[in-house]
């Protein structure tokens, strides 16, 4: 017997499957058989039907992004991107030095830069 192999498959991928399921021009046995699916990743994927739309609405995404885990701090993350985008305006550069060097400065405020 052998085993198949696991892959990860993108959400765009995933998005094209529910869209020919959603159309039934095919059962689900013949989308899985023509795009070399396992029945339970098909399921797997209906069954996160409105978590892969929301990822793909909320377009923190691209469209080639296999997880789509958000971090479990999102003000913190917004945060760091804030400070990265006002550092690139006004050309800093973000060497490892500078980056480690503001991670350990905690909660500083923006106008050291």
């Amino acid at each position: 017997m052998s085993k198949r192999k696991h892959s990860a498959y993108t959400i765009d991928f995933k998005l094209q499957i529910l869209s020919k399921v959603e159309e039934k021009k095919l059962t689900k046995t013949e989308i899985c058989k023509k795009h070399s699916i396992p029945n339970s990743r098909l399921s797997t994927i209906l069954k996160d039907r409105e978590k892969l739309q929301k990822a793909h609405d909320y377009s923190k995404f691209r469209p080639a992004t296999k997880k789509t885990k958000l971090c479990s701090h999102e003000a913190l993350e917004d945060a760091v991107f804030a400070w990265f985008r006002q550092a690139m305006a006004i050309n800093v550069p973000l060497s490892s030095p500078v980056v480690i060097l503001r991670q350990g400065s905690g909660n500083s405020t923006n106008n050291e830069l």
